[in-house]
């Protein structure tokens, strides 16, 4: 049977939109990156953060605060190549097993719409994902060689990746649960947003 061997974080993007890098926005008072793989740890036994440019490691380290002893950092091979990169390094660097992944925009993991994923592992898939969404998602470690395909022939499409892979397409039962998984920081205005929705009671 197979299992989830770790949760992955897509850090080190170039964040263009936002204006600053989105993994170490804070919510709660905690960066995003300190937040999500935290919330990973929860439920799995091992987590790792994409840091796309080595040089960036040290900056996430510093972030991650005491969870870092707790982390693996990978760098992307294929640089300024988007979360392809990120994806690809994560991937690699795992042992063999599910990975579920994350972007670090994504600022809070859904455990009903996990555990709706998860339930679907039996079925030997090479991804297991909602409609529409490449992230908040389980991809097994095979598929490490298939990115690294199409960032070799630099088609850096995630979506595009599914349509060639094996997948299951789940439906979230829970509306909540959807709007939590897929709920994106992509601009400051988004930033403002979500901060100011968790600091009403």
């Amino acid at each position: 049977m197979e299992t989830i061997v770790q949760g992955l974080v897509l850090a080190g993007g170039k964040s263009s939109r936002m204006g600053t890098d989105k993994a170490l926005l804070t919510i709660e008072g905690k960066p995003l990156v300190y937040r999500l793989a935290g919330q990973l740890l929860e439920r799995l036994p091992a987590v790792a953060v994409s840091v796309g440019p080595p040089e960036r490691e040290s900056v996430y380290r510093k972030a991650m605060g005491e969870l870092a002893g707790r982390a693996a950092f990978v760098a992307d091979g294929y640089p300024d190549c988007g979360p392809l990169a990120g994806l690809h390094a994560g991937l690699a660097a795992a042992p063999p097993g599910y990975v579920f992944v994350i972007a670090c925009d994504m600022p809070a993991m859904s455990p009903a719409l996990f555990d709706q994923l998860a339930a679907h592992i039996g079925s030997g898939a090479d991804v297991i994902h909602c409609e529409g969404q490449p992230f908040h998602a389980l991809y097994h470690t095979r598929v490490a060689e298939a990115v690294r395909g199409a960032l070799e022939s630099q088609d850096y499409r995630v979506m595009g990746l599914l349509g060639r892979l094996s997948t299951v397409t789940v439906e979230p039962r829970d509306e909540a649960g959807r709007t939590t998984a897929f709920t994106n920081l992509n601009t400051p205005d988004d930033y403002r947003a979500f901060s100011k929705q968790k600091e009403e009671p």
